[in-house]
């Protein structure tokens, strides 16, 4: 088996008739892989090593993500320590400032880092290498992605642009210029065909990819908009914004779908459970909520930190979220019960962000 883009592969099993069993959606964590055959020299067909009619095959993906983890830092540099033993690999050392946001490859072999210091750079995540710099940015980059197939990288910034680059060139590939303040984030479709950005302008835009052409503006909110993010499938966008509420848009039509009204202050980030249904949104008002996505009804309330709530998380199976909060500490919660699981402390400052493990058995800081 070898594909080219397994986020957006989907695999089918079907009846030599035509006739289509079973399907699922690759996930983004898998990688490319090439399956060397090991079958005896000179078999060339399945009955060759013994497989019958009737014989139950599997087809086996191996995620490279979990094995690392990625951090960024104030302090100008980027790390990569093993998730088994918390040793730290490799430093990422080169901005001149400090480093808003770093983020791995789809295959895991590069890593893109976005700096204040005006600068993205592009780094070999095995050795440490710094392979190029990405100049062009005004002002501060604010974030940084790579598309689905890990073609391309996007890159955020103050600068009112966000900016298309090729990982093997230094050159800009598009501009994408439109709004009248910073962007503060970007993010490719899961397809890879349209490109979201935020905006402290208030609004959100959607963008070709291909093109640079903004086929969309989102505005609604009375405040700045502080992310955008695609939903699994891609049809509908998630923003949050300072105006204490989260907005769910169509994605073709640009039509607000639904307002999730009841945080007390601004909204810091939203996100989709797994399976879509639910959407969790966290606040400065130091609560984070749990949402229908179909009706926009308020199911649960996670009452319990003591200073604003940064971030929040689905765990892989939607059955548990973990909540990173100013106060020192991440929380488990129980997504049906809404009840706090566990505290998780050891940190002296802020947390910024939480993250589960793809097997959910842990969660990073």
């Amino acid at each position: 088996l070898e594909a080219s883009i397994f986020a957006a592969m989907r695999i089918s099993v079907v009846t030599l008739a035509g006739a289509e069993l079973v399907a699922l959606q690759a996930d983004s964590a898998w990688t490319k892989r090439e399956l060397a055959p090991s079958s005896p020299a000179g078999a060339a067909t399945l009955g060759a090593v013994g497989a019958a009619d009737g014989s139950r095959l599997s087809l086996v993906l191996e995620a490279r993500g979990g094995q690392e983890i990625l951090t960024s830092s104030t302090d100008g540099t980027a790390r990569i320590w093993s998730a088994a033993t918390g040793e730290c690999l490799r430093i990422l050392d080169g901005h001149a400032s400090s480093i808003n946001s770093a983020v791995f490859s789809p295959d895991g072999g590069l890593v893109l880092t976005a700096s204040r210091d005006n600068t993205a750079k592009l780094w070999n995540s095995d050795s440490g290498e710094c392979l190029r710099t990405l100049r062009g940015h005004l002002h501060a980059v604010l974030s940084g992605a790579f598309s689905p197939d890990g073609r391309f990288a996007l890159t955020a910034s103050r600068d009112r642009t966000a900016k298309l680059w090729t990982p093997d060139a230094d050159a800009c590939v598009r501009t994408l210029e439109g709004h009248s303040h910073s962007v503060i984030s970007a993010v490719f479709s899961p397809d890879g065909v349209h490109i979201l950005t935020a905006s402290s302008d208030r609004t959100a835009r959607l963008w070709r990819a291909d093109s640079g052409l903004c086929v969309r503006c989102l505005d609604g909110h009375r405040a700045f908009v502080k992310s955008a993010v695609f939903s699994w499938d891609g049809s509908r966008v998630l923003t949050v914004s300072d105006d204490h509420t989260a907005k769910l848009w169509h994605k073709d039509s640009g039509e607000c779908l639904r307002t999730f009204d009841g945080h007390r202050d601004s909204v810091n980030s939203a996100v989709f459970s797994p399976d879509g249904a639910r959407i969790l949104t966290t606040s400065n008002c130091g609560a984070s909520k749990l949402w229908s996505a179909s009706s926009g009804q308020c199911l649960r309330t996670l009452d319990g930190h003591d200073a604003w709530v940064r971030c929040a998380v689905f765990s892989p199976d939607g059955a548990q979220v973990a909540t990173a909060s100013d106060d020192g500490t991440a929380k488990l919660w129980s997504a049906d019960s809404g009840a706090c699981l566990r505290t998780l402390g050891g940190h002296s400052h802020f947390l910024r962000s939480a993250s589960f493990s793809p097997d959910g058995a842990q969660v990073v800081t």
